[in-house]
């Protein structure tokens, strides 16, 4: 190859580069995302380019065309829905005003919120539910895993597919990308509806970096399960990071109708079908009547509802918050929420567990305990194992358990489940498991370590594309 020819591959290249800087800037959401993939792009676009169009894009685009697509089933299944919901809204508040612009279904009243914590609690009364099941059986996770967990799950949805039951089962494939054809095969002969979310599919335009993080079951519409637990065996027993310390939330009553739907849009994407499902709204009478709204956000969003709920319901605190993270990565909303928080004398604590998977995460979360432990805010790092539960409580009242890290892929990339719930009880119960949490973890200390901390500073400027 003559040197022309060099040449001109060379100003191809670099042309392209500034093309794909240009949509950066055109679709960024954030000053730090857009300026990182900019300068990517412009210095080294040989590697840039293949990145950015694997991973750079933040509007799921076809998630929207599917859903303007299946609007006539999908908009007439949501009307119906809150016209079912009508006797169990709550007004609009302070607290949920924004919220309900957001999301299209209420905060409904006559719910039963049990707390599940770890995978024995969680897989035992998912079981349990799926046994009971009449209708049908709605499950996604975004891990799930060929071993002994999976199995006895995989089982008996199998069981209640056998038994004329509808059972509807999605997965991430890029979460789940070790999981066997055997498992899915299995599944499938067993009459069980299967599917992937697929990202990459050529029809979805190859969307690599959007992943279906929510770990949802809804069984007839009544029973709805979310929180962080994926479907494996590291929730059960201890491995190289220590036992997986999670939390998931059971949910009886009329609120399981929006995470029924939520699965239901998920799955049209993803199949062009919609699932047979009841949608008849169950009031559960209990002494303990918890309200809960479905917060269920992604990139498909027209607005940032996770990251504009997240920052609104830190700026609603009126005497704490805690949170339960394993990736505390905030943008810069949030951060700037949390500070305000600090200054206005709230107990602001984050939990955070002692090693993450990823070491790089690790590193940037540690240059966020610098700067705010500065403003007040206290750190503590859990240690018996890898505390994986996303967890916030806001003063006595409002729990808000789910899917979402607050970290960039959950504010702005991820598609994700979180239950807010409000309930004295419930929330009394939500603290006294962060205090045992809590009282398994150590006071966390700013680095002093200066290349440590030139290290941690370094990695934080990588924050919006972790």
């Amino acid at each position: 190859m003559d040197l022309f020819d060099w040449w001109s591959i060379t100003f191809l290249v670099y042309l392209l580069g500034i093309v794909f800087s240009l949509d950066a800037i055109w679709q960024g959401r954030t000053a730090q995302g857009t300026i990182a993939w900019g300068l990517a792009l412009l210095l080294l676009p040989i590697v840039g380019i293949p990145l950015y169009l694997l991973f750079g894009t933040r509007k799921f685009h076809g998630y929207r065309l599917a859903r303007r697509q299946g609007d006539t089933r999908l908009n007439a299944l949501g009307h119906n829905i809150r016209h079912q919901l009508q006797p169990y809204a709550l007004p609009s508040e302070a607290v949920t005003q924004p919220l309900y612009n957001f999301f299209r279904l209420p905060l409904t009243h006559s719910n039963r919120c049990s707390l599940l914590i770890d995978g024995d609690a969680t897989f035992a009364a998912m079981q349990q539910a799926i046994d009971s099941a009449q209708h049908s059986i709605c499950m996604q996770f975004y891990i799930v895993r060929d071993d002994d967990t999976g199995r006895q799950m995989s089982q008996r949805l199998i069981d209640k597919a056998q038994q004329g039951v509808r059972v509807y089962f999605l997965y991430d494939e890029i979460g789940s990308h070790g999981l066997s054809r055997a498992f899915l095969r299995r599944l499938q002969q067993g009459g069980v509806q299967v599917s992937q979310f697929n990202s990459w599919k050529l029809r979805h335009r190859m969307q690599l970096n959007f992943r279906n993080h929510r770990k949802l079951m809804v069984v007839d519409g009544r029973h709805s399960f979310v929180g962080g637990i994926n479907l494996g065996d590291e929730y059960l027993a201890w491995g190289s990071e220590g036992r997986w310390r999670d939390t998931h939330v059971d949910i009886e009553g009329p609120a399981s109708l929006p995470f029924q739907l939520s699965f239901c849009e998920d799955w049209y994407w993803a199949t062009q079908t919609m699932p047979d499902c009841p949608w008849q709204p169950y009031a559960f009478s209990d002494t303990h009547d918890d309200a809960v709204m479905c917060i269920n956000t992604g990139p498909a969003d027209t607005q940032e509802s996770a990251s504009l709920s997240l920052c609104h319901l830190i700026n609603q605190a009126q005497h704490r918050i805690w949170i339960a993270t394993p990736y505390f990565i905030p943008d810069i909303p949030t951060l700037a929420a949390l500070k305000l928080a600090a200054l206005r004398g709230l107990d602001v604590r984050v939990l955070i567990p002692q090693q993450t998977d990823k070491w790089f995460v690790q590193h940037a979360m540690q240059s966020y305990v610098e700067d705010l432990t500065q403003m007040g805010i206290r750190f503590y790092a859990y240690q018996p194992g890898f505390m994986h539960q996303k967890v916030l409580l806001i003063d006595n009242n409002w729990s808000c358990i789910g899917s979402a890290n607050m970290d960039n892929r959950s504010l702005r990339i991820n598609f994700e489940a979180n239950a807010l719930i409000r309930g004295n009880h419930f929330a009394g119960q939500t603290e006294t498991m962060l205090r045992r949490d809590l009282n398994d973890a150590k006071p966390l200390q700013p680095e002093t370590s200066v290349p440590k901390r030139l290290l941690n500073k370094l990695l934080r400027l990588s924050a919006p594309l972790l």
